[in-house]
């Protein structure tokens, strides 16, 4: 069964080219308002546009030229009372063009072609899997490719990040993202650097065939993602912190795949202001998950270096944790006896005596006095 979005501003004839369409078995959703069919799109995802042309506020032939720069791909059939458009909507690949008042015949037979050509396509354009990575910096990799694909300009991937940890594809208003991603840009010159910015984004997808596309709502921009198969590494760690309750043998690889794959914080490579803010949340996930990690390992009796490579992990970001010195403190002497705890303790001291002018807690004091007795 195939899908079709009829959108036209006269009811009447919306409601009856709905009707003709369902009696072929299709399922199909019809819009007035060319706003409201472009937000359901990426919800409907219809295998067939049925446009107007002349509609206010956003035509046919505008309608088409939306669609095809978010990359959502469809088969367009232009309807119109008129003939003199037919050129143009040939130029936005539509692939029919009917006359008001609709002959029946016309419109069936363009169903046809659209079914063909989306069997055709369905047998040609296998999914490809995509892993989005925003640890370190903003990587895109598709398939099995090594390297991830090149930005034109390293604000395009902090647009692009900063769009889709916004979530839900909802709309963000040029504005915001003027002001976020160009703080010190008087308006006339961001919102050119923003429009430009966008148009390299959209190209780079296109050019590497992904389903990811930016578009315009007029007052702002929406990420649409129409790709079926892909990853995100900090949305993974988001959901493991939030959705995995409890450590077990049932979940451990996918636990331990996601924490130790921790190497760099969320958005390094950049420095704008509203990066610190998602990077300290991100990194307040992985340092919950990691502690807990911990501790399950603790339990279950684990090999010391296992926890051990763990724990200086957690340490590398945050070296006057007093937890995971004592865990570290205790590991050394397990590991490589009263020598190693001994050069551990002393390089911490001296650390904290150069960076904080304090020593180490009484807890660590006291451990350590402990592993010297015995």
């Amino acid at each position: 069964m195939i899908k079709a979005m009829v959108v036209d501003d006269e009811t009447l004839t919306n409601d009856h080219i709905c009707e003709l369409i369902r009696y072929t078995g299709a399922e199909v959703e019809g819009y007035t308002n060319p706003h409201e069919a472009l937000d359901n799109i990426m919800r409907f995802k219809p295998d067939v546009l049925f446009l107007d042309i002349e509609m206010p506020e956003i035509n046919g032939l505008q309608f088409a030229e939306i669609v095809n720069s978010i990359e959502y791909e469809c088969e367009i059939v232009f309807i119109t009372a008129y003939n003199q458009y037919a050129l143009n909507a040939f130029r936005v690949n539509a692939i029919d063009y009917l006359l008001k008042p609709i002959i029946v015949e016309e419109l069936y037979s363009s169903i046809e072609r659209v079914k063909k050509r989306r069997f055709l396509n369905s047998n040609v354009c296998p999914n490809k899997k995509i892993k989005i990575s925003l640890f370190g910096g903003v990587s895109i990799y598709i398939g099995d490719e090594k390297k991830p694909i090149r930005w034109m300009t390293a604000k395009s991937a902090e647009i692009f990040a900063f769009m889709l940890l916004g979530k839900d594809n909802k709309e963000i208003s040029k504005w915001r993202l003027m002001n976020e991603v160009w703080p010190d840009k008087d308006k006339e010159k961001a919102d050119i650097n923003l429009r430009s910015t966008i148009s390299r984004l959209n190209k780079t997808f296109r050019e590497n065939s992904i389903k990811i596309s930016i578009i315009s709502t007029g007052n702002g921009y929406k990420l649409q993602i129409a790709e079926p198969d892909i990853r995100i590494d900090a949305f993974e760690l988001e959901n493991l912190v939030f959705n995995i309750t409890e450590i077990n043998a049932s979940n451990l690889e996918e636990y331990e795949s996601i924490i130790l794959d921790y190497k760099y914080m969320l958005l390094e490579d950049f420095n704008s202001d509203w990066c610190y803010f998602e990077r300290e949340s991100y990194h307040r996930y992985f340092l919950n998950g990691a502690r807990k990690l911990v501790k399950y390992y603790k339990d279950i009796n684990a090999e010391s270096i296992k926890i051990l490579r763990l724990v200086e992990l957690i340490i590398k970001y945050e070296p006057y944790d007093e937890e995971m010195r004592e865990n570290a403190l205790m590991l050394h002497y397990k590991i490589g006896g009263i020598k190693k705890a001994e050069k551990y303790y002393s390089e911490y001291y001296e650390m904290m005596e150069n960076d904080l002018q304090m020593e180490p807690s009484a807890a660590v004091k006291e451990l350590y006095k402990y592993i010297l007795n015995h």
